[in-house]
């Protein structure tokens, strides 16, 4: 299973999210780990680099933390990082995740891979945060 999209049910809406599972390895259920995107959004960067962590033997729940914000096309972040205006945007989305709703998030996608037949061992995922990159 190269990418499922799935949508996760929070305190505030549904956010829609890509699980990625290893392409080589079988031999379910895998370790668990929630891949937090960076301020930029959810591109195809974001997908490759998920894909690459579950490669490595894990279950990966990548989620869109805009979801409050409504659909958004892809961000170039060498286009965005040059341009004040696109800059600007950004950080309104990036300012629209206080820490309440991070952590309220968090616990809606944990409960997520918590009932994930998939999921190995305890079921207490990893967390992995991904960094701007320019």
């Amino acid at each position: 299973m190269p990418r499922l999209d799935v949508t996760i049910k929070t305190r505030d809406g549904i956010c829609p999210a890509s699980v990625f599972t290893p392409a080589e390895t079988p031999g379910r259920p895998w370790p668990a780990v929630v891949f937090f995107m960076d301020g930029l959004g959810i591109r195809p960067a974001m997908w490759e680099m998920g894909q690459r962590l579950a490669d490595g033997g894990y279950l990966v729940l990548l989620p869109d933390l805009y979801y409050r914000l409504g659909s958004y096309p892809p961000k170039n972040p060498s286009q965005v990082l040059a341009d004040p205006k696109l800059m600007q945007e950004l950080m309104k989305s990036v300012n629209s995740l206080d820490r309440d709703r991070k952590i309220s998030d968090a616990g809606a996608f944990i409960e997520f891979l918590s009932s994930h037949a998939e999921v190995k061992g305890d079921r207490s995922p990893a967390i992995a945060w991904e960094a701007i990159v320019p």
